[in-house]
Formats: structure tokens, C-alpha cells, sequence
């Protein structure tokens, strides 16, 4: 009698369906860790400046002709105020904070797309070499600082690396493409509408699409005309925005800018360009990056040849906007660290076409020492990324507490503060989230915070006026024509402190007050 076969065991689809459920695990713990990183920071400075801008442009008011906006245009305040408008809440913070962890997401898909397109028919290959390329995105210090701020830097990024897929996923053999090439165009010039300097960026484009596309100059120019033609269209409404107030634009975009850095430039707060950009470039996790990127450029070199026109057309392009990025660090007139989380991505997907050059070439020759070795060391570098910085990690578990998350917490005074004065007049701060999130009304002279406080009085009495701005020596005068309702101070840090004694020569005898967390205070008009 015959025993029936056993069935064979499906060892690779258990070996993919394993591998599934390691990728899904460690997308969990980027997205988690992403959050995380968002939520748990302190409340910045310019992240006043940023959702307030949105808020007030919900309320019909216009940037730089009815308040200051300095040294932006004007597109962030507007993607915020759309939000704003369509979602039914007041947590202006929460919900800037939000789009910035969305922009990070969105950068590890692509970063993960990329690196999957790069190799090909070995999928497998590029998504695992892909997670240690947004691991060490993730965890370099540098993007880690910067973000998850309601500020504009994570847009811009998701803007510039998914122009970049969408340059990557062109055939132009095939055809111009021209709804991919407009959305290019859109996007960077968006981005640029919100950053300035990531004009270079879209410059970057402009000179690599011609050259993609081939052939004639007429060809050229033709296949490129959808990308001008969107970019121009998205520039309509921020040159009208400056057009309803010429002199005040000129006045945020330029002058206020020269200002503050001089003022910070004189009290010697300033950080000298070179030391930072040593400082922040030898950090582990960044030299990690560095590291991989040149020694995976020195195997290029020598084996160059194994690129197809294709992989060098994306190599260079992605190189560029790397060094395009490094340049733009050094053009204002002072650095912040934040200004070097933004070459990373770019950095990282130079990384991924030697190692696909080498894993093709692998197929060709039978010999995958060389290959091994350069995922050898894109592991060593991520492992090193997230040892150097263990925080990433040991902040997770605040994604279950969200009553501790700083834009919950920010909300909460708020609201305390709304209830507390009844809307019998505006409240005085240098942080007006704290007055807006419960639906109490600012002085708009106080709109970007301390940004333009700090030097307003540099200006003349007709610039303060065009800008619609206050400094610690004009502000008495604002208060005498409109007494506040309330005064929250403790928004500046301990060093700067002395910029708030003019809104406490606001409070009266009599006057309730209350301490919150983070040095927090509120004084309440009887």
C-alpha cells in the first residue's frame, strides 16, 4: 500500500512572506520614530511665525500687506491655511506639526521607490538596501533636529526628492511626458515659493531635462515647455501677494532679513559658517553618510562603465541637487544646523545607483565579492547611524502618550487662556499660538513673534508702519491704544529674557497669575 506524498513546504513564498513582515515592522518603527521625533520637541520659535501666518491668512488677511512674514514667500502659510479651512480644529501647531511627518513619510517612500527602481528586476535587493539608506536618513542627527518643526524644510524636501523620482521614472525616449514634467515644474517651483533658494533646484531640472530629452534644440525646448509653463502659473499668486504691497515684501524679504543678522551677528549669536558645517558634517551618524557616499563614488569611478545612460543621467542629477543643496547652506547671511539635514536624501539615493551598478554587474560576470562588500558597508553605516543616536529610539513609546506631545500641551493653556478672559481684548505674547489655539485675538504687530520685535526698531517710523511691527521700545505705545486682556511670558528662553519685560510692564496690580509647564506664565486683566 502506497504512503501519499507529503506535500513540499513553499520555502520561498515562507522566505518572502517572512521578509514581508520584517519590512512591515520596520516601517512601523521609521513611522512611529517619526513621529515621535515630531511631537516630543519643544516649541520653536519661528513655528509661531509659520502656523500664524496660515491662520491669519484664514481669517482674509494678507501676507505682508496686513502683517509681516519675514524672509519667506508665501505658499507654506497658504498649504497651512487650506488645512486649516477644511479640517475642523484649532490646533494650528498640531496640524503643521502633522504635515511635516507626513513630508518625512513621504521621503522614505521615495528614498525606498528609488532605491527599488535602481535595481531593477532584483526588487528584493533594492528594498533591503533601501531601508538602510532611510535608516540612516532617519537617525542622522542633523535631519532628526530638523525635522518634524511646523516649518517649511520638510515640504521643501518632499517637493525636490519626488521631482526627482518623477524625473527618474521618465522615459523621454518614449515620449515628452508632458503631465509628469508640469507637475516637476509645479512642485519645485512651490518649494522655491516657499524657500527661495531652492531656485537652484529647479535650475538643476531646467538644464537636465533638455539634455534627457535629446535631439534637436526645438525637440528640447519643446519637451521642456510644460515644466516652464506650470512653474510660471505657480508663480501667479505669489507675485500678486507681492504686488498688493510692493515695499512691505521688499521690506520682509530683504531688509528685515539683513537686520536680524546683523543683530545677531553683534551680540555675537551668531554661528560662524565653517565650524558649523564641521560640526555638523563629523557628527557619527552624518560621517556615516559622508563615508558610504565616498567610498561608494570611488568604486564608480572605476567602474563607470556599468552604469547604462539611463542610471548616469539619474546619478548625475541627484549629485547636482546634493551639491546644489550643500551650496545653498553657505547663501544666507547666517547658518542654522538645519540648513544641512537637506543634502542627506539626495546624498543617499547617490548611494543607491554604484551599488545597483555593482549587483548588475554581478549577473554579468558571476563574481559578487565587490557587491558584498558595498552592502557590507551601507550596513556598518547604518548600524553606526543608529547607535550614535540612540533618541530616535528612546522616544518611541511617546507615541502612546499624546497629552504629552508639545502641541497638545501648548493647546491646553490655550484654551485655559481663552476661558479665562472671555475675548475682552487681545492677549499679549511673544508666542501667539498660545492666544490663537483658543480663539483669542493678537496684536498683528506681534504676528511672526520675536523674529522682527528683536530689530523693528532699526527701522524707521514708516517702516514699522508699511510692516506693521513693534519693537521692545515702540511696544508701550501699541498697549497704551490697546490695553491686552491677558500677558504670557516665559516664551522666550532664559537668555533672552529681557525681551519680554516690556510686555510685563503690561500687567497691573492685581492681576491673576498662573505657571504652567515649560516656565509658562499668564497674567489675567482683572
Amino acid at each position: 500500500m502506497m504512503t501519499p506524498a507529503k506535500p513540499k513546504r513553499d520555502e520561498p513564498y515562507t522566505a518572502e512572506r517572512v521578509a514581508q513582515a520584517c519590512a512591515a515592522m520596520l516601517v512601523v518603527i521609521l513611522a512611529a520614530a517619526i513621529l515621535a521625533n515630531s511631537m516630543m520637541k519643544p516649541v520653536s520659535r519661528d513655528e509661531h511665525m509659520y502656523c500664524s501666518a496660515g491662520v491669519l491668512l484664514e481669517q482674509g488677511r494678507s501676507i505682508y500687506r496686513d502683517f509681516a512674514y519675514p524672509s519667506q514667500l508665501p505658499y507654506h502659510p497658504l498649504l497651512l491655511r487650506i488645512l486649516y479651512s477644511v479640517l475642523p480644529t484649532s490646533r494650528y501647531l498640531l496640524v503643521g506639526r502633522m504635515v511635516s511627518v507626513l513630508c518625512n513619510l513621504g521621503v522614505v517612500a521615495l528614498i525606498l521607490a528609488i532605491y527599488r527602481r535602481a535595481f531593477g528586476a532584483h526588487k528584493q535587493t533594492g528594498r533591503w538596501l533601501g531601508f538602510a539608506a532611510v535608516i540612516l536618513y532617519t537617525f542622522n542627527p542633523v535631519v532628526a533636529y530638523t525635522n518634524g518643526f511646523a516649518w517649511n524644510h520638510d515640504v521643501v524636501t518632499l517637493c525636490v526628492v519626488l521631482s526627482f523620482w518623477l524625473f527618474a521614472c521618465t522615459d523621454f525616449r518614449r515620449g515628452p511626458h508632458p503631465w509628469r514634467l508640469a507637475s516637476m515644474g509645479a512642485l519645485l517651483t512651490f518649494a522655491t515659493c516657499m524657500r527661495v533658494t531652492t531656485v537652484l533646484a529647479g535650475a538643476v531640472f531646467l538644464a537636465a531635462i533638455p539634455v534627457a530629452a535629446g535631439g534637436s534644440i526645438r525637440h528640447r525646448v519643446r519637451t521642456a515647455l510644460p515644466f516652464i509653463i506650470a512653474g510660471v502659473l505657480m508663480l501667479l499668486w505669489p507675485l500678486w501677494t507681492v504686488m498688493q504691497a510692493p515695499r512691505a515684501a521688499w521690506l520682509n524679504l530683504v531688509r528685515i532679513p539683513a537686520l536680524y543678522g546683523r543683530w545677531l551677528h553683534e551680540l555675537g549669536l551668531a554661528y560662524d559658517k565653517m565650524s558649523l558645517t564641521i560640526d555638523c558634517l563629523t557628527t557619527p551618524g552624518y560621517l556615516s553618510v559622508l563615508a558610504l557616499t565616498g567610498c561608494l563614488g570611488a568604486v564608480l569611478l572605476m567602474r563607470r562603465s556599468r552604469l547604462d545612460g539611463t542610471m548616469r543621467r539619474d546619478l548625475l542629477v541627484a549629485a547636482a541637487l546634493a551639491a546644489v543643496f550643500c551650496l545653498v547652506a553657505f547663501i544666507p547671511p547666517t547658518m542654522w544646523h538645519q540648513y544641512w539635514a537637506v543634502p542627506v536624501p539626495f546624498l543617499l539615493i547617490v548611494c543607491a545607483y554604484p551599488i545597483a551598478a555593482l549587483r548588475h554587474a554581478a549577473d554579468e560576470t558571476g563574481g559578487r565579492r565587490s557587491f558584498r562588500v558595498a552592502c557590507g558597508l551601507a550596513v556598518v553605516a547604518a548600524t553606526v547611524a543608529v547607535v550614535a543616536n540612540l533618541n530616535v529610539l528612546r522616544r518611541l513609546p511617546a507615541v502612546l502618550v499624546p497629552e504629552r506631545w508639545a502641541p497638545v500641551m501648548l493647546h491646553d493653556v490655550a484654551t485655559d487662556v481663552a476661558r479665562k478672559t472671555a475675548g475682552h481684548g487681545p492677549v499679549l505674547t511673544l508666542g501667539p499660538l498660545y492666544a490663537l489655539e483658543g480663539g483669542c485675538d493678537i496684536y498683528r504687530e506681534l504676528a511672526s513673534g520675536s523674529i522682527i520685535y528683536r530689530v523693528a526698531d532699526m527701522m524707521s517710523v514708516e517702516d514699522r508702519r508699511i510692516t506693521h511691527t513693534v519693537g521692545l521700545g515702540t511696544l508701550g505705545a501699541l498697549v497704551d491704544q490697546s490695553p491686552p486682556s491677558a500677558v504670557i511670558l516665559g516664551v522666550e528662553p532664559a537668555h533672552f529674557s529681557y525681551l519680554e519685560e516690556p510686555l510685563f510692564q503690561a500687567v497691573g496690580p492685581g492681576w491673576l497669575c498662573e505657571v504652567h509647564e515649560h516656565g509658562i506664565e499668564v497674567y489675567f486683566r482683572p
